[in-house]
């Protein structure tokens, strides 16, 4: 029986053992190193394409990699997000989760119930979190500057 103990490393903790791989280092040596088993070792080696796709999300705090049941509703959630927050618009979590529930009849996904547990998953997958949107250009609508200065400015001078 082997004394060794049961590791999980972060995804940047594995995209640095691929590097290593990648550069030559021996699997027998890295496995001594780290104390890991070689199965370990092949698994990390096996899904290195997605460990690498999530390391370049910057997505590294997670230490599995799963997904969403409904990967549908998942990424049309994820695509209005952006879009909202490209115009500005702050979104909380009940908004989130209300879109969710939404996309989710959309979808006819009779099984989907969008609860928050499922938006706290949603929001750690893909790194996003609620900040104040502050700055005085994405505070004023836009077309309000041109009117001012076009009709009102003229008047005051």
């Amino acid at each position: 029986m082997s004394n060794k103990r049961r590791r999980c490393f972060t995804i940047a903790e594995k995209v640095k053992i691929i590097e290593r791989l990648e550069c030559g280092v021996s699997n027998k040596d890295l496995c001594q190193e780290l104390g890991i088993s070689q199965s370990t070792l092949s698994t990390i080696w096996k899904s290195k394409d997605q460990i690498k796709s999530v390391f370049q999300k910057d997505v590294t705090s997670i230490k599995r990699l799963k997904c969403s049941q409904h990967q549908d509703v998942e990424l049309a959630l994820l695509e209005w997000f952006k879009i909202q927050r490209s115009k500005n618009i702050p979104i909380s979590g009940p908004i989130l989760q209300e879109k969710a529930t939404e996309f989710g009849k959309r979808f006819n996904k009779i099984d989907f119930q969008c609860s928050s547990s499922w938006i706290t998953r949603f929001r750690q997958r893909h790194n996003i979190v609620f900040g104040k949107i502050s700055g005085e250009s994405s505070s004023v609508p836009v077309g309000v500057s041109e009117n001012f200065l076009e009709h009102v400015w003229p008047n005051l001078r």
